[in-house]
């Protein structure tokens, strides 16, 4: 176990910190070997199998070139459930799963509140790996959610992360936001929705110089970047959306980027909607809107 671990760290160490590549490594061995922290601290001299040895070994050496783990292994858990990722679809993000508690919050506590439960039209724009429509779809169970994605490949990863699960009240079509007139997309067998929810690309060309290689190189840049001269292009175009196809009283939510709270509240409030709410995430940053038409 020794010398795989060894290898597994002389492969990350040139990419990540100690502690990142310690929790991939423990990651790893734990995902394909079933042995624990606990395991590699009371035996460190457990053998790993040939199989699982060579599996590792070419695990190594694709991290070395700096894909996520997350890519390596072929998928990520949000909320629970194991997700099928690939280049085609952004890897989850914790806080993302903030914005999945916030919908159900408002809506599983109101249909607590009838006799019978209403029936809830729940979109997702832009859905990539299905993680926010199908966490609804499990979650809200007296909903019916669709899924808008302008990717073939991020809504055929969808589809299978949603068989996978056994959801059932789901609807996936391929729909091009800001295009919606486009006869070539398919749209969806419903005029209103309650709610529209959307993690939409909404990082800046000028911010590429922060971030980590490993997204920049390998996760899909349609799901990431907007121009810098037009930050809100997605929010515009999915709130103008939602002014003819939510219900009166429908409520919009966004994961949105840090530095734009308030240029995206200010937005939704001059397209007519009301009562906006800006809150931040578990890392205190602004990251999430919701408004009613």
């Amino acid at each position: 176990m020794q010398k795989t671990i060894s290898l597994l760290k002389q492969s990350l160490t040139s990419l990540y910190d100690s502690r990142e590549t310690d929790a991939i490594v423990s990651l790893l061995l734990e995902e394909v070997c079933g042995i624990t922290r606990v395991d590699m601290i009371m035996n460190p001299d457990r053998k790993i199998d040939d199989r699982k040895s060579q599996l590792l070994a070419q695990y190594a050496q694709r991290l070395s070139q700096g894909e996520p783990v997350q890519y390596v292994l072929g998928y990520e858990y949000f909320m629970g459930e194991k997700f099928q990722v690939n280049p085609d679809v952004l890897i989850p993000r914790p806080e993302t799963s903030e914005l999945v508690d916030w919908i159900v919050e408002n809506y599983v506590e109101k249909s607590r509140e009838t006799v019978e439960k209403p029936v809830y039209n729940i979109l997702d724009i832009g859905t990539g790996s299905g993680c926010i429509a199908i966490s609804l779809a499990r979650l809200i169970n007296n909903s019916t959610v669709f899924a808008f994605d302008i990717s073939t490949g991020a809504l055929k990863t969808a589809k299978a992360n949603a068989e996978a699960q056994n959801i059932k009240n789901i609807q996936f079509c391929q729909v091009d936001i800001l295009n919606t007139e486009n006869s070539a997309y398919s749209q969806p067998d419903v005029d209103k929705f309650d709610v529209i929810v959307s993690n939409p690309p909404y990082v800046m060309n000028n911010e590429k110089k922060g971030m980590d290689k490993n997204v920049l190189e390998h996760e899909p840049h349609l799901a990431l970047f907007v121009p810098d001269d037009d930050p809100l292009l997605f929010y515009r175009a999915i709130a103008k959306y939602g002014k003819t196809h939510l219900r009166e009283g429908g409520k919009i939510y966004f994961e949105i980027n840090q530095a734009l709270g308030k240029e995206t509240c200010q937005l939704l409030k001059e397209l007519g909607y009301s009562d906006v709410e800006l809150r931040q995430d578990m890392f205190g940053k602004d990251r999430m809107v919701s408004a009613t038409l």
